[in-house]
């Protein structure tokens, strides 16, 4: 598998939004790599001795280093949803009633905190929202 070209990591930085999300995607299909990885490549660059050992945790920030271990469980931390456009999302064809409804209840557009990908949620907080793409679990209260 080769690596992502630095000029493609360049222009993906220098993206913002849906269309960071539309090219995130296509890469990683492209390089056959996950997003956590090209995101972490993309926030690295120009760094190389970050990819050396992992950031050592700051005061009041979340150790997930630990996460697999079994009887242990994933913290969930109240944060502020990053808000996207929601006429820029594209929604999966679902023709079915339920779909129809749940599409009706979204009002705002968010990034997930954990690998990027827009969820569209409803203006109820505080809300529970687990991302379906990376399973990441979060509590929004703004």
């Amino acid at each position: 598998m080769p690596p992502v070209p630095e000029h493609e990591l360049r222009a993906l930085k220098a993206m913002k939004g849906y269309d960071q999300l539309l090219e995130l995607d296509r890469l990683c299909k492209a390089y056959g790599v996950d997003k956590a990885t090209l995101q972490a490549a993309m926030t690295n660059l120009g760094n190389p001795t970050a990819t050396q050992s992992p950031p050592a945790p700051t005061p009041g920030s979340w150790d997930t280093t630990h996460k697999d271990l079994p009887g242990l469980e994933q913290p969930v931390a109240p944060t502020t949803p990053t808000y996207v456009d929601k006429q820029r999302l594209h929604f999966e064809y679902d023709p079915s009633r339920e779909a129809a409804q749940r599409r009706e209840q979204v009002n705002q557009a968010i990034l997930c905190s954990a690998c990027g990908v827009a969820l569209g949620i409803p203006d109820i907080r505080p809300i529970k929202v687990t991302c379906p793409a990376c399973m990441f679990e979060t509590t929004y209260t703004q």
